[in-house]
């Protein structure tokens, strides 16, 4: 009795997330929400082929972990009932087996044997357990209640952000004239000024020849109607324990009963939805942007991030939290910016993650932070390119609300207020 108690005691050891200290100044790993990006187009709708191609090149949010499934747009009709948009999502990811896909790529499944393994879980989750140590815990319920709450750290924190993309069309002469216009002055304040005016409509021509002279009026004016719908993977309790006591094995131990009975599940695995949000693109600053290409890259991306960023704000289940990258004197510096929503308005706690004998995770608060109104770090899509403000920081200088003893390593997440 006392050799089984000390094994899942060692279990429990080694699939205990790295406990920070605060007399470790040292970097280190911290869990992070797991993201799959989906969008919906309209085909036969103006500009569809240039969204589908910009949509297909836009990179992940970096805050979070990668959890793409092949799938990346979906083409919806061109006419549809915006009250049905959630049920013929549910629809769809039922049809599809989404979510069980999804738990299929957290534990690496092998499509031709059905054989599982830990190895991303490990890898996310910075667990010391190997697969012995899996098998092991398999064959006690007390194990697999382990297993349970090890994944609980990260699974549940897996979303998908389906975000449904509409070109606003802007067919009067006026408005795609003043859009036009608009990038003729942010062309012409990138032209360096001189003593007097000669020259500057040659020096005008040969920038606009620079930033890309085939960008269109229509183009220039592009703008998108992004309504983001976020989904979380339901993995609780009772679909933990189905999933270890009856579908999972690896490599080594092939079974094709539960490979079967994986297969034709359609029920265990589920999605739920927690809200939406809706946003048109801001204007966009053409400057650093070559082809029309980029432009379609740079509305999209920017539109996407500011709807992510709402979700953040609205539902405290989808937030990031951040490290602190490091502590200068009386100042907190954090690499997140505007990007993550981060204004001279936010205010961010500083928690430290405390982990009990029994390998329990709790978040103490340690203080408050708000950023220096002018040390904000421009960390936006092609933000570099543009030249914007900031935009070489590299991370956000905070000051202290209140509260002491920081460290490097300490997790930020923003707070209301």
């Amino acid at each position: 009795m006392k050799k089984k108690r000390y094994i899942i005691l060692s279990l429990a050891v080694m699939l205990s997330v790295l406990t920070v200290s605060g007399q470790d100044n040292q970097q280190k790993p911290y869990n992070r929400s797991s993201i799959y990006p989906l969008y919906v187009t309209h085909p036969g709708t103006k500009m569809f082929e240039e969204i589908f191609t910009a949509l297909w090149e836009l990179p992940v949010p970096d805050k979070f972990n990668d959890h793409c499934l092949s799938l990346r747009i979906v083409n919806a009709a061109d006419s549809k009932d915006a009250g049905k948009f959630e049920e013929d999502m549910a629809k769809f990811f039922a049809e599809n087996q989404v979510a069980k896909r999804m738990v299929s790529k957290w534990f690496n499944r092998d499509k031709e044997t059905g054989a599982f393994n830990i190895n991303l879980v490990s890898d996310r989750g910075y667990y010391n357990a190997s697969q012995a140590d899996l098998n092991l815990a398999l064959k006690t319920a007390r194990g697999q209640a382990m297993l349970a709450d090890a994944g609980e750290q990260l699974i549940p924190n897996t979303f998908i952000v389906v975000s449904d993309v509409t070109y606003v069309d802007k067919q009067e002469r006026a408005e795609n004239a003043v859009a036009f216009f608009q990038v003729l002055g942010a062309v012409a304040g990138a032209v360096p000024k001189s003593d007097n005016n000669k020259g500057s409509v040659a020096n005008l021509a040969k920038s606009i020849s620079d930033l890309g002279g085939s960008i269109s009026d229509m183009v220039a004016g592009f703008t998108v109607k992004i309504e983001s719908h976020l989904f979380q993977l339901v993995w609780d309790d009772a679909t933990a324990s189905t999933f270890y006591s009856q579908y999972y094995y690896d490599a080594q131990n092939i079974d094709e009963d539960k490979k079967s009975a994986y297969e034709a599940d359609e029920n265990t695995f589920k999605l739920k939805y927690i809200g939406s949000y809706k946003a048109t693109s801001d204007k966009t600053v053409m400057r650093g942007v070559k082809n029309d290409e980029e432009v379609f890259r740079k509305v999209l991306a920017r539109a996407t991030d500011k709807n992510i960023v709402a979700l953040q704000k609205q539902f405290d289940v989808f937030k990031v939290v951040m490290p602190v990258y490091k502590v200068q004197g009386d100042k907190i510096l954090v690499q997140i910016g505007l990007k993550e929503g981060v204004s001279a308005n936010s205010k961010y706690e500083v928690v430290e993650r405390v982990e009990d004998a029994n390998g329990n995770i709790s978040y103490h608060r340690k203080g408050v932070i708000k950023p220096v109104a002018k040390q904000i770090w421009d960390n936006r899509y092609m933000a570099v390119e543009e030249e914007a403000v900031n935009a070489n920081l590299n991370y956000t200088t905070f000051e202290v609300v209140s509260g002491s003893g920081f460290y490097h390593g300490m997790l930020v997440r923003e707070i209301k207020f």
